[in-house]
């Protein structure tokens, strides 16, 4: 680092850095970047672009000291062409006078500010630029060498900070994929256990009463196939309720999840206390969002199929309670706890459905029980499509 650099500003720089090993979330710490570049060089205008995969167009604009209003007048992303399809073409620090005058210079589109001083520094990972960082307007005069190397600083520091946003993404991909698979294994190992076996005995009954021949016998046959043909119809309607009800859609949460403890306590030997304090559509009440609605009865109905399968519990507490910023969830058994590692037990799938919706999930498991706990959002966050578990599911 040059020794031009005064105190302050290398102070700035400093921080920045510090919030790059320190803050968690990535895209925090772009916006960081993006206001200490504007505050060290004295821009008005700071922007921070990130190339797609292809790299050949900006899949992400920041942008500081432009206003909403006037952000939405100007209209799209910008496009790559100009003098910022130059920094993407020819990934080197760029410093202008006056933006305008440059030969490649493509213009504001309607509603842009008017700017003429340009500082650009691309942002490279391992050797290959993926995106830059600009800045406009300084206050007291042209951008400056010392300027350049404070933004190049911050351009290596963005850079770093969008490599670990890509490494977030790739593992949340991987566990997503996990999920999905761990979903489908799950629904085929129900469907081999319950109606292949079911059918597969079916079959045996009615083969042996043909080949022994004896009227009576055969009606017998037939009787017995009647009550297991209906036995497995009940069981196929069981599968397709739990991957699906019909009633969550229809009526509503609450009614469904109380259909769930239900059918759990019916078909198993849990005591099921619960306290579902939620919307009531009847009532005139606004429900939650689809994809929270989802969320709720999934992690519930997941953590009673733990329960019954590997407990070894008597009792189980349900709670949903919605409050006016979130809901909470908590099933909580009087269990042995957990005898396999914590990651097991379809708990992948539950952080997946809860990462998607900007929830949290907590599991603590012991000699006195396990506790799954989950903290969601009233609104939830991102796209508004089911989960890659739901969709493996579906």
């Amino acid at each position: 680092m040059s020794a031009s650099l005064d105190s302050l500003r290398l102070r700035r720089l400093l921080d920045a850095g510090r919030a790059l090993v320190s803050e968690l979330d990535p895209q925090a710490v772009l916006d960081r970047i993006l206001a200490t570049a504007r505050e060290v060089t004295g821009a008005r205008y700071a922007a921070l672009g990130i190339l797609d995969e292809q790299r050949t167009a900006l899949e992400q604009f920041l942008t500081l000291g432009i206003d909403e209003q006037a952000r939405a007048a100007i209209g799209d992303l910008p496009r790559g062409r100009g003098v910022l399809g130059v920094l993407i073409r020819e990934p080197q620090p760029l410093r202008l006078s006056d933006v305008s005058e440059h030969p490649r210079s493509y213009g504001f589109p309607e509603g842009h500010p008017a700017m003429r001083g340009f500082l650009g520094v691309p942002i490279i990972i391992r050797g290959v630029a993926w995106g830059n960082l600009y800045l406009a307007e300084k206050a007291d005069g042209e951008f400056t060498a010392e300027d350049e190397e404070a933004a190049v600083i911050l351009a290596e520091w963005a850079a770093t900070a969008i490599e670990m946003r890509r490494s977030v993404e790739s593992e949340r991909l991987r566990s997503s994929m996990a999920a999905a698979d761990a979903e489908r294994s799950r629904w085929a190992r129900e469907l081999h256990d319950e109606t292949l076996q079911g059918l597969g005995a079916l079959r045996l009954l009615l083969a042996s009463a043909r080949r022994r021949g004896d009227a009576k016998q055969t009606v017998l046959a037939v009787d017995e196939a009647i009550e297991q043909i209906e036995q497995e119809i009940e069981n196929l309607h069981a599968i397709i309720t739990d991957l699906r009800p019909a009633t969550l859609d229809e009526l509503g949460l609450r009614p469904t999840l109380e259909a769930l403890l239900e059918r759990r306590s019916d078909h198993s030997a849990l005591t099921i206390a619960s306290e579902l304090m939620l919307p009531d559509p009847l009532a005139g009440d606004d429900r939650l969002q689809p994809e929270i609605e989802s969320t709720i009865y999934r992690l519930v109905q997941e953590a009673l199929t733990n329960v019954a399968k590997h407990a070894n519990a008597r009792n189980v507490r349900v709670a949903v309670i919605a409050s006016a910023t979130g809901v909470s969830v908590e099933v909580k058994d009087d269990g042995v706890g957990f005898a396999a590692p914590i990651s097991g037990f379809g708990l992948a799938g539950m952080r997946e459905r809860v990462h998607l919706v900007g929830g949290t999930l907590t599991v603590d498991s012991g000699k006195q029980g396990t506790l799954v706990r989950a903290e969601l959002p009233v609104n939830a966050r991102g796209a508004t499509g089911p989960s890659a578990a739901d969709q493996a599911a579906s």
